[in-house]
């Protein structure tokens, strides 16, 4: 019954009901809710809304905006001030690059302007590019700005301003993952060479600050907008930046990517202006190029530079047969691009119009570094050659800041002076260039793709002055520094001992000139000392008249077969001289060299010593300055010893090591002069020089004494107590025997006889 009586209950069977009916109503609740929603109208501006609420568009009238990048000078309003805002910081990390696409029909050009977007002051810095760290993950650090979407700086990893912090930081590299690890430390970061970081230049008596290779402006239409402003690039990862550029109505125009990637050396910047509006664009573009690096911390010879790769040009080389040039033919010395009145495009020049070159790289260099513009090409060195597609002019802005020189570089496309570009509609123009950014390395640029086919071992340039180019004798550089190098490098694996076996054999090639000479004048001073007796007869006798005693003397020497020729007189050192020269540029520009120690670095193992720790500075014998400093014409880094030694030597030489011989008051001042030159001067010159360059010269003239000392040894073996007979009277017809040298002193008296008889040549007026 109870059953029964179960099933018919009227609160059951409604119970039943309901639980049925609310899923369903509870579903139908649900798919009304999800329409509603997926028809709703959209009411934002694009990606950007759904991040942050953008700031109202900002245009920049074409009337203000600066024409060239470069151009900060001209106007205050011409370059964004941020002396007083730090690097502009990474937006939120839910921005995405912007990915629509242009619509069938054209889209108006009226009131174009860059779009700007918030920035979080609060937010993180920028990502980095490479590291600081493991100098075998990466050879520098890049730190990015959103300011044009450029670079602050660039530093590099093992790379150090002082020898001290490169044996630091040595020894705390090799010592990670050991017990000792925590006994070094690494060196601050203001000891680490930094290639070149962003340019500080005064508009309107405040520092607008200029970043590394930034985005200057873009022309669309005969509109200039300003791409320097940090507000207009959007970060889209590490190293990749996006920027757009709008219409009245606020639709996308143009779409412009910046991409950074960095591969050891070499840097890529990958650029793209991508044309949405449906219709054919006149674009122009410019940005900032290589500016003037870093000076070199002894400043003992400020050699930056600016130099430039070229194509001899379709006309003249259609097959590209000659390759790339890089003769130096258009180098540019830092005082020259610094002087205003000079022409402020680098290129193209004079030269390269006259010729039809192209440009194939362009350098701004320093002591050991370079950082250059260069094509892309691939792993193996294939593509084109040619910049001119992405770089049609450079022009040069110099400034001064706290009386250093600033010189700012502007890269144009296309040239200015030309027709705009034409950007078909949904077209993409690629500016991308590689960036070179590291020492001035033989293995590299002359081993290494892409700088090998790009011929970019040119920017290795043992010169001391664009003057007098060829004084330098680079091809003996290049010699030199072979022979150094193949010593260190499978001999005796130390340049400082490379450089006396370089002093021994370049003094064995030279010893037989150098016999001959000083053999002959030991021969001629005891030959003058025998002569004295005879000579002081004729003073006597012709004193007041020089020339009939000159003459005499002649008459003399000719009589008892004395030669003056046989001295070869400074022949030998005059033949030292390019070695020096040569020796002098390859030590001072070789990056090989540099903070290189000598003798093993054994004086650095006493107290950390800086005594020859660097063959490339001055050697700090006994002081090195912890920053260097003006001393009239030097600049000084410490107190060295070499130099010193060097006059010690010098003097020595003069005095002990020279023949006494019979000389005329006039010729003896002349030896005080020279003796003093040698002595004084020479060292006061060499002073700051490369401590490898006093330590050859230091070596070769100790190594001359020992010389000249053997030599004389042999000469005081030689029976010279009794001259020469006076040669008998020729007979008619006949002539005196004489050996080939004296032959040739007397044919040379003989004419000056002639030539004196002759007389004043005779003029004659002009009948009218």
């Amino acid at each position: 019954m109870g059953k029964s009586g179960g099933s018919n209950d009227p609160r059951a069977e409604a119970a039943a009901r309901l639980r049925r009916l609310i899923p369903i109503g509870v579903s139908l609740i649900i798919l009304l809710v999800v329409i509603l929603i997926a028809t709703a109208p959209r009411s934002g501006r694009g990606v950007d809304a759904t991040v942050a609420t953008p700031t109202e568009t900002i245009d920049t009238p074409a009337t203000e905006a600066p024409s060239e990048p470069a151009e900060p000078n001209a106007a205050g309003e011409a370059v964004p001030d941020t002396a007083a805002s730090p690097p502009s910081p990474e937006p939120e990390a839910t921005e995405a690059a912007t990915s629509e696409k242009p619509a069938a029909g054209s889209r108006s050009l009226e009131g174009l302007h860059v779009h700007l977007i918030h920035v979080d002051p609060s937010a993180a810095p920028l990502p980095m590019l490479g590291g600081l760290d493991n100098p075998e993950q990466a050879k520098m650090q890049l730190e990015f700005t959103r300011q044009g979407a450029g670079i602050v700086q660039i530093p590099f990893t093992n790379i150090w301003t002082t020898a001290e912090a490169k044996r630091q930081a040595a020894s705390w590299f090799s010592s990670r993952g050991t017990p000792g690890a925590n006994q070094t430390e690494l060196p601050p970061f203001d000891e680490r060479l930094v290639l070149a970081r962003e340019s500080a230049v005064s508009v309107g008596g405040r520092l607008a600050m200029i970043p590394l290779l930034s985005a200057g402006n873009i022309s669309i239409g005969g509109t200039t907008l300003d791409l320097s402003l940090a507000e207009c690039w959007k970060p889209t990862g590490v190293g990749s930046f996006e920027a757009e550029i709008r219409n009245g109505d606020e639709q996308p125009v143009v779409r412009i990517e910046r991409t950074w990637t960095l591969d050891e050396w070499d840097i890529e910047l990958g650029q793209r202006i991508v044309n949405l509006s449906g219709e054919d664009l006149e674009i122009r573009w410019s940005q900032f190029g290589p500016p003037n690096l870093m000076p070199d911390r002894a400043r003992y010879m400020d050699r930056r530079r600016m130099r430039f790769g070229y194509l001899l040009g379709e006309q003249n080389d259609p097959d590209r047969l000659a390759g790339v040039v890089a003769d130096g033919a258009m180098l540019l010395e830092l005082t020259d691009v610094a002087n205003p009145k000079n022409d402020p495009v680098l290129w193209p020049n004079e030269l390269s119009r006259a010729e039809g070159f192209e440009l194939s790289w362009f350098a701004s260099t320093s002591r050991y570094f370079a950082m250059a513009i260069h094509p892309v090409l691939d792993a193996e060195g294939r593509g084109d050659l040619s910049l001119g597609d992405v770089v049609a002019e450079i022009k040069r802005y110099p400034y001064k800041l706290n009386d250093e020189d600033v010189i700012l570089t502007g890269l144009s496309w296309p040239a200015p002076s030309g027709p705009p570009a034409v950007l078909k509609a949904g077209a993409t123009k690629s500016l991308s260039m590689g960036v070179y950014a590291g020492p001035l390395e033989k293995s590299i640029l002359a081993g290494q793709q892409p700088y090998k086919t790009l011929n970019m071992q040119g920017l290795i340039l043992y010169q001391m002055s664009s003057f007098c180019a060829i004084c330098t004798f680079q091809w003996l550089a290049h010699i030199l520094l072979a022979v150094l190098a193949f010593f260190d490098h499978y001999v005796v694996f130390d340049w400082g001992i490379a450089i006396i076996l370089l002093v021994i054999c370049v003094r064995t090639l030279l010893h037989p000139i150098t016999r001959r000479s000083q053999m002959g004048m030991q021969k001629f001073g005891k030959q003058m000392q025998r002569l004295k007796p005879e000579i002081d007869k004729l003073q006597k006798k012709y004193g007041g008249d020089k020339k009939k005693m000159q003459e005499e003397q002649m008459r003399l020497f000719r009589e008892h077969g004395i030669n003056p020729l046989q001295m070869l007189g400074c022949l030998p050192m005059f033949l030292q001289m390019p070695i020096w020269v040569a020796l002098y540029a390859g030590l001072y520009f070789s990056f090989d060299l540099r903070q290189e120690p000598a003798f093993w670095g054994v004086f650095q193992n006493f107290w950390n010593w800086p005594f020859l720790a660097d063959l490339a500075s001055p050697d700090h014998f006994f002081w090195e300055a912890p920053e260097p400093f003006k001393f009239l014409l030097w600049n000084i880094t410490g107190i060295n010893l070499l130099p010193l030694l060097m006059g010690a030597v010098f003097f020595f030489q003069q005095k002990y090591m020279t023949p006494s011989t019979s000389m005329s008051s006039e010729q003896e001042t002349q030896q005080k002069i020279m003796r003093v030159m040698m002595v004084v001067l020479f060292p006061v010159m060499l002073y700051s020089a490369p401590s490898g360059l006093t330590l050859y010269i230091l070596t070769s003239s100790t190594v001359g004494i020992m010389e000249s000392r053997h030599i004389r040894k042999q000469v005081d073996a030689m029976d010279l107590d009794t001259l020469a007979p006076r040669p008998k009277p020729a007979a008619a017809g006949g002539r005196t025997a004489k050996d080939p040298q004296s032959r040739a002193y007397a044919k040379m008296m003989e004419r000056r006889k002639q030539k004196k008889n002759k007389g004043p040549e005779k003029r004659f007026k002009k009948r009218k």
